[in-house]
């Protein structure tokens, strides 16, 4: 997955590309509805097939209002002058989505090959006092119509996808080649009040992944598989408007990785390699291209102490070029034409002279499965060479934050944990108490916290289940944050209640999962460490939530 993948990844499996055979016709729909923000959404998928040909076919719709808050938008504890804050929820924050997908596959004996195709349209508005204008004429003019168009700033964003991909068997040492390849246009426009288009950012990319599997065999007493493959993706963005903080650029990837596991007795060993080219080219060529090489390895071992103890420790190398945006935002503007970035409210400045971020990661981890007990515990040390940050500067113009990319080591520590106890159980019903909870700290060379990190939080939950029946209830406690970061504001401490109840049912064929929800029932005031707007949009308040989901094979 790169060098970006310091900290995992999340692998999500759509079947936009049906990738396995199907016989006859399956689908799941849902119908949600969110109190809170007035929202509704829909979603459907359908999955079809007639042994050798697939389809797929999923859509999605949703709208939503301006949430419902406790009291005011903005933070009353680190912003004067709240006068013009909503009160009971967050303006300019409703919108809508409208996703769509439709992908096709042709199955034979020794694999398949397939395309799909998807759109997405998404309108949301940037909260209020987000956005900042710095044209002069905008500063001086202090009409009052313009203040109201500066709220409604909204964002319009849509993505054309193309996907093609396929699989290939073979009887051979080399049991599989796999590839991929896809293709997308992405924009977004900034939308003033009155409708006018502000600025318009576009992004076409082009990625290929091809990866080739050998077929296990048995050496050294256990069985290993492995699989050697390349990646490539080349990108070109483009900004046009008054509005544009990141000038045109293209970035080019290409990635060679090995990867291999091993099985004997009670271990499970994977290692993996990976060597990437980076190429960062900018249209404007009085801005220097950057270019680097770098390699990543990791390897990780699990042992089954027995059917109850598993414990598992795993070592990682990884390397990372700085992006766009790290090393060109807002270069070649002067003081006085520094552009904000809608999506933090703040103006950031790149640096030119930003070289690869490199991290040493280990994880140890405990597991345990047993009847009186059933948990992980997870902990985990990063150490950065050269680590990436968006600074907080201190300094402000025309009452806007001035944030800083920077670079220098740093150290990451953190803690895990999840223990389920199943305290009672009769015929079909059973009870459950778990407790959770996590930490995490980081400190830069110099001594500074890392910016934006999230508190710990601890929590506690009771399940309950008796045959199609299914509860929860959950309290979550989430620590100040007291170490927010350099020139950064710390947040407050928070209790979050949250309630499911679900039953499942089947009528005609068709099974149903009835849910209803209660998301933050305490209505408390909950501000988001990580989150760069926390003091204009804190999380929703109370709400409930009712969903139908149907399912049919």
């Amino acid at each position: 997955y790169g060098g970006g993948a310091i900290g995992g990844v999340i692998n999500v499996i759509d079947s936009r590309v049906p990738s396995k055979a199907i016989e006859g016709v399956s689908g799941v729909g849902e119908i949600r509805h969110t109190s809170v923000d007035d929202g509704r959404s829909g979603v459907f998928r359908i999955d079809a097939g007639d042994g050798n040909w697939a389809l797929h076919i999923d859509s999605l719709y949703r709208d939503w209002g301006n949430p419902d808050i406790p009291g005011l938008a903005l933070n009353p504890r680190n912003i004067d002058d709240t006068d013009e804050s909503s009160d009971g929820y967050i303006a300019n924050a409703d919108g809508h989505t409208r996703r769509s997908t439709f992908g096709s596959a042709y199955h034979y004996d020794s694999g398949y090959v397939g395309l799909s195709y998807s759109e997405l349209d998404n309108v949301y508005g940037i909260p209020a006092g987000v956005h900042h204008h710095h044209d002069e004429d905008e500063i001086e003019h202090e009409d009052h119509e313009d203040e109201e168009a500066e709220e409604g700033v909204s964002l319009a964003v849509s993505q054309k996808r193309w996907d093609l991909a396929g699989d290939q068997h073979f009887d051979g040492f080399l049991e599989l080649l796999r590839w991929r390849l896809a293709y997308s246009d992405y924009q977004h426009q900034e939308i003033e009040a009155g409708g006018e288009i502000g600025t318009t950012f576009n992004k076409e990319a082009w990625t290929g992944r091809l990866e080739l599997a050998h077929r296990p065999f048995s050496q050294l007493g256990g069985e290993w598989h492995g699989v050697l493959g390349l990646q490539w993706s080349e990108a070109d963005f483009s900004a046009l408007g008054e509005e544009s903080f990141v000038p045109a650029n293209t970035t080019r990837q290409f990635g060679l990785f090995w990867l291999e596991d091993y099985h004997a007795n009670n271990w499970s060993i994977e290692a993996g390699m990976r060597a990437d080219l980076d190429r960062l080219s900018a249209k404007d060529e009085s801005i220097a291209d950057y270019d680097t090489d770098s390699m990543s390895a990791s390897i990780a071992a699990v042992y089954d102490f027995n059917d109850n103890w598993t414990t598992s420790l795993s070592f990682s190398s990884s390397r990372r070029a700085p992006t766009a945006e790290e090393r060109f935002s807002n270069i070649g503007n002067t003081i006085g034409s520094y552009v904000v970035h809608g999506a933090t409210g703040a103006i950031e400045l790149g640096d030119e002279n930003l070289d690869s971020e490199v991290a040493q990661n280990i994880d140890l981890s405990l597991r345990a499965d047993m009847d009186v007990l059933i948990g992980k515990i997870t902990a985990f040390s990063n150490h950065f060479q050269n680590f990436i940050y968006l600074e907080n500067t201190g300094a402000e113009l025309d009452d806007v934050e001035v944030l800083a990319y920077r670079q220098q080591d740093a150290t990451f520590q953190g803690l895990e944990y999840e223990l389920e106890w199943p305290f009672y159980s009769t015929g079909n019903q059973r009870y459950s108490l778990s407790v959770f909870g996590d930490r995490i700290s980081g400190e830069l060379d110099n001594g500074d916290d890392a910016p934006r990190l999230p508190p710990g939080h601890d929590g506690v939950r009771l399940n309950w289940q008796a045959q199609d029946w299914q509860a929860d209830l959950s309290v979550v406690y989430g620590k100040a944050q007291s170490q927010p970061g350099t020139n950064e504001l710390p947040t407050a401490s928070y209790q979050r209640i949250d309630m499911t109840v679900s039953r499942i049912f089947e009528l005609a064929n068709v099974e149903y999962s009835l849910m209803l929800k209660g998301r933050n029932l305490g209505d408390e005031e909950i501000r988001s460490a990580s989150s760069f707007i926390r003091d204009y949009a804190p999380e929703s308040g109370r709400g409930i939530e009712l969903a139908l989901q149907m399912r049919f094979d």
